[in-house]
């Protein structure tokens, strides 16, 4: 089974989102649960130390880690119009991704969203919705060509769109 590119991805991923969201679709990319990948990469360190001393321990460990990081943690896919965000939850194991719900949607006027410096494997951003509350999320960065395929849609994101 070929692997697709990002923007062969891409494209599947807008003709998916598209029929469920009113307006076109500017940008797609992924959001995770803050510290998610940081967290990933916390375990696999531990894991592999904890094998130096006993294999089967650091494997179990490594496991034992990830499983319960993976079902506390939520991945999005979020698709952003000139007017607001979708995020569609997406799965949590690596099974196909479908629409399985209505999404979450914010309006973007008055959304305020700022970004820290990116990481190797992540960066966080911070939304600010115009009530005060703030939420923290995580853009993971894939391997090479794929490192890139959310900064569109965080680009657009950090664009602020005056509250009406």
């Amino acid at each position: 089974m070929k692997i697709p590119n990002p923007d062969e991805q891409r494209q599947t991923y807008l003709a998916q989102l598209q029929p469920h969201v009113a307006e076109p679709i500017l940008a797609v990319g992924f959001l995770c649960t803050a510290g998610y990948v940081d967290g990933l990469t916390a375990d696999y360190t531990a894991g592999k130390a904890l094998g130096m001393l006993s294999p089967l321990s650091g494997r179990m460990f490594r496991k034992k880690a990830t499983t319960t990081r993976v079902d506390s943690a939520r991945n999005d896919l979020v698709a952003v119009t000139a007017s607001s965000v979708h995020l569609f939850e997406y799965p949590k194991r690596g099974e196909a991704f479908t629409v399985s719900g209505p999404p979450t949607t914010w309006a973007r006027a008055g959304l305020r969203v700022t970004s820290e410096a990116p990481k190797k494997l992540s960066q966080r951003i911070h939304v600010q919705f115009p009530g005060g509350e703030v939420l923290d999320y995580d853009i993971a960065k894939g391997g090479r060509e794929w490192a890139t395929f959310s900064d569109h849609m965080r680009d657009l994101l950090l664009e602020p769109v005056p509250a009406g």
